[in-house]
C-alpha cells in the first residue's frame, strides 16, 4: 500500500472515530487536514499581460491564481457599454467582498468578429483608444483596472472562441473561476434586456455563474418577512390569478423552465404535496396552493406541457416580465417562493437538492397550523433551513453572529478549497451527510445550529433526550491555539447567545441589512479592548529589546513620517490620497499612529509635534494590542496578542485589515505583505 493511500485511509478512520457524539451531544470534529500546497500560476487559452491606464501592469494568470476574475470587454464609444460598465464598477466595488477582480480591455470602435474584415481600415492609435477609454470610464465614476486592446489580440481570442451567432457581440462579461484554464460563458447585456432593472439583473448573473446569491428586497431577512409582490397570472387554461386570490392559504410560488430536470424533480414532489395538503383535502381555507411560472414556454407548447405531466396547480407564463421582475428572479430555476396567509414571503428556495423536499413540507405544515415534528433525518446533517422553521428567533440572532459569515471569511481570501480551513467554517466536515463542497452542499456552509448544538440537535426531534447548552468542547474544537489563541469561552459565549431579537425586531430592514454588511465586510473594526491603555514601544522595549531593534528605522515606525508630504500620483496609492498632505488630519493619522484617541495611546487632537510623540508610527501595540495589562502581569494568560506560531489568516490578517482595508490599501496582498512585517524574537528580559 502506498504512503499516501496509508495517509488517506487513517485520516478517513480518524474521521469516523471523532465523528461519534460526545458526552454532551455536541460532535467532536475530525483532524485538520494538512493544507495543499499553495497556488501557483495557470497558464490558460484566454490569458494576457498589458499595461493598464494607469501604468500598472496586469497579469492575468497572477490575478487569477488568487481570486475569482471578471474580464470586461467594451467599446468605449458604444452606448450599449453604459450599462455593463456601471455592471462592472459594481462589482470592482464589491470585489473584497467576493475575492474576484475586474479588469476591462477596450476594444476597438467597430470592432465585428464575424466579419470578413473585422478592424475596421481607419482605426484609432493606441493613445486614442486609451483616451477614449479613460473618457468613457471618467464620465461614469469606473475605477477598475482597464487596458486597451488596439490590435484586437485579447478581443479575438474571447470572442472567437464561441464562433457563432450572438455569441461575438459585445459588451460582455467573462467571469472566470479561481485558476480557470479554459473557456467560460459570457454574460451579455441582451441577456437583461427584458428585464425591469437590467443593471441589477446582470450583477446578480454574473454573481450566479459564481455560485453567489445576493439578498433581493423580496425575500426574508434576519426576522423581517416583505409583503409579497402584487402580481397577474393567466394560466395555460384562460384563468387569472392575483395575489389577493390567496388570502388566508399557504402559497408557494416556483419559477421553473420546460427541460430543467430540477424542475421537473421539484414539481413531481410538489404534485404530490399539493393532493396532501391542497384544496380538495379541507374544506376550508388554510389549505396550500402552487403557482408555477415558466420562463421560457408560452402558449400551446406550455398548455400541452402542463396536460403531459399532468399538472393539477395552475402553469403561467410570464413574457412581459412584470412577475420575474418583481420576484426578483436571476435567471436561474427553480425558484421558490413561500408565502404565508397574511401575504408575507417566509422563505425563498433557490434550485433543488435531495434536502428540500422534506423542508417545503414542514413549512407547508408549520403555516397551515397543523401538527408536525421535525422532518430531520437522523445521523445526517440538516442545516439552518430546518431550525429557521421552528426556531425563527433564534436564527435571526445566529444570522447577526460572525457565525454566520464564516463561509464569506473564505472566499474573501479564496480559501474555500483548502480543507484545513473549510474544516472549521462549515458543518460536518468530512463526517457523514455534512458538507462536500459548496456547489454539492450549499446548505452546510457557515458555523450553524448544528455545530454547536450536533447533528440534528433539537429536543423535538429527539424525543428521548432533552436540550443540553452548549458546552465548551463544541467550540475549542476549532478555537485552538493556533487559530485563536485569544479566545476565552465566557467572553465568546456572550456574542452568540440568542438574546437579540427583541432589540432586531424593532430595526427596519435597511438597519439590518447594514449590520449585515458591517458584520460580513471582512473589516473588525477595533479588534482590541477599546478602553485597554496604550504603554508605548519603549516600555515594550524594556522586556523585549530584540523586538524594539527591530521596529526601529522600519517601515511601520516611520509610517506618521509619510503623511508630512505628498501622496505619490500613483496606480498604487488610492485616488483619495494622490497629492494629500494627511498629517493634520485625524482620519489619515488613525493609521499612521498607534493607539488613536485610546487611553495612553496617541492623541485624538494632534500636538504641535506629532513626529516627536512616543506613539508617533506603528508601534508594537498596533500589531499585540494595548500593553498596560501584559506589563502589569506578564503571565496573565490571553493579556497581550502572541501572533507566532498562530494561523496568520485567522489572527493578523484582521488586525492589518484595520488600516489595510478595501478603501485605503486596494492592492493590499496580505501573502506578500505578512513575510515583511515578521521580526525575530527573542528571549524576554527582567526589566532595569
Amino acid at each position: 500500500m502506498g504512503q499516501a493511500r496509508r495517509i488517506v485511509l487513517l485520516t478517513a478512520a480518524a474521521a469516523l472515530l471523532l465523528g461519534c457524539s460526545s458526552e454532551n451531544g455536541t460532535a467532536a470534529p475530525p483532524p485538520r487536514p494538512a493544507p495543499p500546497p499553495r497556488r501557483v500560476k495557470v497558464r490558460s487559452a484566454f490569458g494576457f499581460k498589458a499595461t493598464t491606464l494607469e501604468g500598472r501592469e496586469f497579469d492575468f494568470a497572477e490575478a487569477n491564481a488568487r481570486r475569482r476574475l471578471v474580464v470586461y470587454l467594451f467599446q468605449p464609444t458604444a452606448k450599449g457599454s453604459l450599462r455593463t460598465t456601471l455592471v462592472a464598477q459594481r462589482l470592482h466595488d464589491e470585489r473584497h467582498a467576493y475575492n474576484l477582480e475586474v479588469v476591462g480591455v477596450a476594444v476597438l470602435p467597430g470592432y465585428t468578429p464575424l466579419s470578413a474584415r473585422r478592424i475596421p481600415r481607419k482605426r484609432e492609435s493606441t493613445e486614442e483608444l486609451a483616451e477614449l477609454a479613460r473618457r468613457h470610464l471618467k464620465a461614469l465614476g469606473a475605477t477598475f483596472p482597464c487596458v486597451v486592446d488596439p490590435e484586437a489580440e485579447i478581443v479575438e481570442r474571447y470572442t472567437m472562441a464561441w464562433g457563432m451567432g450572438r455569441l461575438d457581440e459585445l459588451p460582455a462579461l467573462y467571469p472566470f473561476e479561481v485558476g480557470s484554464t479554459r473557456s467560460v460563458r459570457p454574460v451579455f447585456s441582451r441577456h437583461a434586456a427584458k428585464s425591469p432593472e437590467p443593471a441589477a439583473y446582470l450583477h446578480r448573473r454574473v454573481l450566479r455563474r459564481f455560485g453567489i446569491e445576493t439578498t433581493a428586497d423580496v425575500e426574508p431577512l434576519v426576522g423581517h418577512h416583505p409583503e409579497a409582490p402584487k402580481f397577474t397570472l393567466t394560466d395555460t387554461e384562460g384563468k387569472t390569478h392575483r395575489l389577493a386570490d390567496f388570502a388566508g392559504r399557504v402559497l408557494m410560488v416556483v419559477f421553473m423552465a420546460r427541460d430543467c430536470p430540477r424542475c421537473k424533480d421539484e414539481l413531481v414532489f410538489l404534485r404530490r404535496l399539493y393532493d396532501e395538503l391542497g384544496p380538495g383535502t379541507r374544506k376550508s381555507p388554510p389549505w396550500l396552493d402552487v403557482v408555477v411560472v415558466c420562463t421560457d414556454t408560452t402558449g400551446q407548447a406550455l398548455a400541452r406541457l402542463v396536460v403531459e405531466r399532468g399538472y393539477k396547480f395552475p402553469v403561467c407564463s410570464d413574457a412581459d416580465w412584470k412577475v420575474r421582475g418583481a420576484f426578483g428572479y436571476r435567471g436561474a430555476v427553480p425558484d421558490t417562493f413561500v408565502i404565508d396567509a397574511g401575504g408575507r414571503v417566509r422563505s425563498r428556495h433557490r434550485g433543488f437538492t435531495l434536502a428540500l423536499p422534506p423542508l417545503l413540507a414542514m413549512e407547508a405544515r408549520m403555516l397551515m397550523g397543523l401538527e408536525t415534528r421535525p422532518l430531520l433525518e437522523r445521523g445526517s446533517y440538516t442545516g439552518d433551513g430546518a431550525c429557521r422553521i421552528c426556531h425563527e428567533r433564534e436564527h435571526a440572532d445566529w444570522a447577526l453572529t460572525r457565525h454566520a459569515c464564516a463561509w464569506e471569511t473564505l472566499v474573501r481570501l479564496g480559501k474555500e478549497d483548502d480543507p484545513g480551513c473549510a474544516l472549521c467554517h462549515v458543518v460536518g466536515h468530512g463526517q457523514y451527510g455534512g458538507f462536500v463542497s459548496a456547489r454539492r452542499t450549499p446548505h452546510l456552509t457557515d458555523v450553524q445550529c448544528e455545530s454547536c448544538h450536533g447533528r440534528n440537535g433539537c429536543a423535538a426531534f429527539h424525543t428521548d433526550r432533552k436540550a443540553a447548552p452548549v458546552a465548551r468542547a463544541a467550540c475549542e474544537g476549532c478555537h485552538d491555539a493556533v487559530h485563536s489563541p485569544r479566545f476565552d469561552f465566557a467572553t465568546y459565549r456572550k456574542r452568540i447567545l440568542h438574546n437579540r431579537y427583541e432589540e432586531l425586531a424593532k430595526l427596519p430592514r435597511a438597519e439590518r441589512e447594514a449590520r449585515l454588511r458591517r458584520l460580513c465586510s471582512g473589516s473588525r473594526g477595533q479588534v482590541f479592548d477599546a478602553d485597554a491603555p496604550y504603554v508605548g514601544s519603549a516600555t515594550c522595549g524594556k522586556c523585549h529589546p530584540t523586538e524594539l531593534k527591530a521596529l526601529q528605522g522600519g517601515f511601520h515606525e516611520r509610517a506618521l513620517a509619510t503623511l508630512a508630504r505628498p501622496g505619490r500620483d500613483h496606480w498604487s496609492v488610492p485616488r483619495h490620497k494622490r497629492g494629500v498632505v494627511g498629517i493634520a488630519k485625524p482620519a489619515c493619522i488613525h493609521c499612521h499612529v498607534t493607539g488613536h484617541g485610546r487611553p495612553g495611546g496617541f492623541p485624538e487632537r494632534t500636538p504641535a509635534k506629532p513626529l516627536a510623540h512616543p506613539l508617533a508610527g506603528v508601534g508594537c501595540e498596533a500589531c499585540h494590542g494595548p500593553g498596560k495589562a501584559h506589563a502589569d502581569d506578564p503571565k496573565k494568560p490571553r493579556a497581550i496578542a502572541r501572533l507566532g506560531g498562530t494561523c496568520p489568516e485567522c489572527n493578523v490578517l484582521p488586525i492589518c485589515r484595520q488600516c489595510h482595508d478595501a478603501t485605503n490599501a486596494p492592492h493590499f496582498n496580505y501573502e506578500e505583505a505578512l513575510p515583511k512585517a515578521v521580526h525575530p524574537v527573542g528571549k524576554a528580559v527582567s526589566p532595569p
